[in-house]
């Protein structure tokens, strides 16, 4: 993990950084109470399916550049 990665949401089970938010209702704990009354923000990880709260911002992922596809002319 790259050092600038560190400072933005990652998942603390497999170290995904693509995340959703998520309902904060969603996720158990005996500090979730704490967690939803503060408003921290709830996030899942699609991969490995753990649902956890982090003050952490999502880091923003660099839209994927789409082929430039030719157009035919009849």
């Amino acid at each position: 993990m790259a050092l600038s990665d560190t400072f933005h949401a990652h998942c603390p089970v497999c170290g995904n950084l693509e995340l959703q938010h998520i309902s904060p209702e969603h996720v158990h704990g005996a500090l979730g109470i704490v967690w939803r009354l503060l408003g921290v923000p709830a996030l899942r990880c699609e991969p490995c399916r753990y649902k956890y709260f982090s003050v952490l911002p999502l880091r923003e992922m660099q839209p994927e550049e789409e082929p430039v596809r030719a157009s035919s002319a009849d």
